[in-house]
């Protein structure tokens, strides 16, 4: 937020914005033995993860979009298979596209393929209507090429189902991703 503010800039401003709303939702809504990182530098790089949570149901990589309008996944057209985000109208599919830059160095500091890493962008605000995005009514958010695309009490709701990893491994990986991935 501080650097936003610095900037002057808008865009930066919403975007501090989104991700100081989603920490709030993560620290209220996950269990205690969840580890939540926030804004992390990538190194070697100018870009920066907003969340990165460890939980026992895996490493997920959380970028935080407060971004306004109707969100709807849906194919371009009538004959297109292929599957297309939009968000008040605008194609946003090049965000999902965009989160793999942020799981494979995490993917790399973890080390350890038998490791669950779960990438999700994440609304904090939007139309969220059945007609737009079918199935969320029933808790059920979407994957797109296996990124998570969902409200932020959904995203909790995922992060804290039963997973594989164990407390000592929970608190080892949240030391390692921590002393690799500085805040900034």
């Amino acid at each position: 937020m501080r650097e936003a503010q610095l900037r002057r800039d808008r865009n930066w401003l919403r975007g501090a914005a989104g991700e100081y709303l989603m920490d709030q939702s993560l620290h209220r809504r996950l269990k205690e033995d969840a580890v939540v990182l926030t804004d992390r530098a990538i190194p070697g790089t100018q870009s920066n993860i907003d969340h990165v949570v460890i939980a026992p149901s895996g490493v997920w990589i959380i970028d935080s979009k407060k971004w306004k309008g109707r969100i709807e996944y849906k194919a371009e057209s009538f004959t297109s298979v292929t599957m297309h985000l939009y968000v008040d109208g605008k194609d946003r599919t090049s965000a999902i596209e965009a989160i793999y830059g942020l799981v494979i160095p995490v993917a790399q500091i973890v080390d350890d393929r038998s490791i669950p890493i779960h990438p999700a962008l994440v609304f904090m605000e939007g139309d969220w209507s059945y007609r737009s995005f079918p199935g969320l009514p029933f808790n059920k958010p979407r994957q797109h090429e296996g990124v998570w695309i969902t409200p932020p009490k959904m995203l909790a709701d995922k992060i804290n189902e039963p997973g594989r990893l164990s407390a000592e491994t929970v608190r080892r990986l949240a030391k390692k991703l921590d002393e690799a991935l500085k805040p900034r």
